[in-house]
């Protein structure tokens, strides 16, 4: 997309204008290993280490975005910096005076016209875009237009391969796809969708989203809330020590780090605006030990993570996970028969389980099942639970358990087993907890897992609305159970 007036629309503003200047030597991928929510609250470029440039190109695209506008020494009025060439010509008399020499005219050399324009068209787009996508969620707008389509508007002289399965489809704005897998880069869900990407994306009206079926007549959605403090610190509990280390020697005293978490000096969010997370009495991760290790570790670690953020447990008995070695199952609870009757031996997952994160919390859902929801030693899903019987009576009113039911009827003899196993109390129960705790959470890790899910078998798990009133019954019972 091509820049040649300004942008002055007050998010795209406080876009750019909250991003802390941040020199470092940090590679491109270097800073690809920077925490997301770090990077995102970052005005940086690769390998730069004057914060008076940046400062300086900040100040400039700062003005292009505003439309901010000087006088000249012949009494005329221009934009401070009125496009892409005039911010190119500023940063090269910049640097020309700060004694930076021309050092081969590619990517690597600063005073290029192709690294300068880099910087230009990344930081504009990404104020922009971000504007852009604050309107689109006004509710009025959004119901308006709910959906939108991802489309090429230039030719690149590089495909990406992951964008091709995405070009001329439409999502809805508030569908994790624009995050999760379109905008792998940058970790948002508005442009620019990636580095070189020749893509964009253009509303589609509330008309054709309904004939595509993703929305119903009729049916509003609910804005997403993602303010500009929203990354101004990151969490640090789950990265590599070795990591953490190298962020403090390269960016010494511009980083801070309380507890477990990571900010920029003077980018601090005041308290108030923060959601901090809540202080759990009896959390889920106490019972629970992983004897696993390496990416099943952390699939299970950020499983744990995920459903402390959502609720408590009260008291539960301790419980191992480990990888199911060997097994076609994605996962399992092992029960055993007591004098006292039925209790949970240990949670196996499948490391090579399409997803591990989420079918941990489906174990995990079981787990509560048989240990904290109903009557010792028997399944709240069989033994009649008053408020599981509320979550069941919603699950069964939606279209995902009405179409397995319809399936079933008409299967033959070997899906007919399998749509049964689906069907049974305790396992619609633990799919529905398992997407519980991925939307209430909002952990990018389960909600990937949650999508890859629904892509395998639609009515293995629910759309969001179709969900909703199972959501809600869901925790109607962990409020009357104290665990929220």
């Amino acid at each position: 997309m091509d820049f040649i007036q300004p942008m002055p629309f007050d998010d795209a503003i406080g876009k750019l204008d909250e991003q802390t200047i941040v020199a470092s030597s940090l590679s491109s991928s270097e800073w690809a290993d920077v925490p997301l929510e770090l990077r995102d609250n970052a005005f940086f470029s690769s390998r730069i280490e004057s914060a008076r440039f940046l400062q300086r190109a900040k100040d400039a695209l700062g003005d292009f975005v505003t439309g901010s506008r000087v006088v000249t020494e012949d009494g005329q009025t221009m934009l401070a910096t009125g496009s892409r060439a005039a911010f190119v010509d500023q940063m090269q008399k910049f640097l020309a005076d700060e004694g930076v020499v021309r050092a081969g005219g590619g990517l690597q050399d600063i005073t290029s016209e192709k690294r300068l324009g880099l910087i230009f068209d990344v930081k504009t787009r990404q104020a922009q875009d971000y504007g852009y996508w604050k309107q689109g969620m006004n509710p009025l707008v959004l119901n308006e237009f709910p959906a939108q389509r991802f489309i090429r508007v230039r030719e690149v002289k590089t495909e990406r391969e992951g964008h091709v399965p995405f070009q001329d489809q439409v999502y809805l704005k508030t569908d994790p796809i624009w995050t999760l897998e379109i905008n792998r880069d940058f970790g948002v869900p508005w442009g620019p969708w990636g580095w070189g990407c020749g893509h964009d994306v253009e509303d589609v009206d509330r008309t054709e989203a309904e004939k595509l079926r993703l929305l119903k007549p009729g049916q509003r959605l609910a804005p997403l809330q993602r303010s500009l403090n929203n990354n101004l610190q990151a969490s640090i509990a789950r990265l590599d020590p070795d990591l953490i280390e190298k962020l403090q020697q390269v960016f010494g005293r511009k980083v801070v780090i309380e507890g477990d978490t990571m900010r920029w000096a003077g980018g601090m969010v005041p308290a108030a605006d923060l959601a901090p997370a809540p202080v759990r009495q009896s959390p889920v991760s106490d019972a629970i030990t992983p004897q696993v290790f390496g990416a099943l570790k952390r699939q299970v670690d950020q499983a744990l993570a995920a459903i402390d953020r959502v609720h408590d447990d009260g008291v539960l008995p301790p419980i191992p996970v480990f990888d199911s070695l060997g097994t076609a199952d994605f996962g399992f609870l092992q029960p055993v028969k007591t004098d006292r009757g039925l209790e949970a031996e240990y949670i196996a997952v499948r490391a090579s389980g399409p997803w591990p994160a989420l079918t941990a919390v489906h174990e995990i859902g079981h787990f509560l099942d048989i240990a904290a929801l109903g009557p010792v030693g028997r399944l709240a899903t069989r033994a009649g639970d008053p408020e599981m019987l509320k979550v069941l009576a919603a699950a069964e009113q939606t279209d995902a358990v009405k179409s397995l039911r319809e399936q079933a009827d008409q299967a033959g003899f070997a899906e007919h087993g399998f749509l049964l196993y689906l069907l049974r109390p305790d396992e619609i129960w633990a799919r529905a907890y398992a997407q519980f705790i991925a939307e209430r959470s909002n952990s990018p890790l389960l909600l990937k897992g949650l999508r890859r899910a629904q892509a395998e078998n639609s009515d293995r798990q629910w759309d969001t609305e179709d969900f909703a009133p199972v959501a809600q019954a869901i925790e109607n019972m962990f409020a009357k159970l104290g665990w929220l």
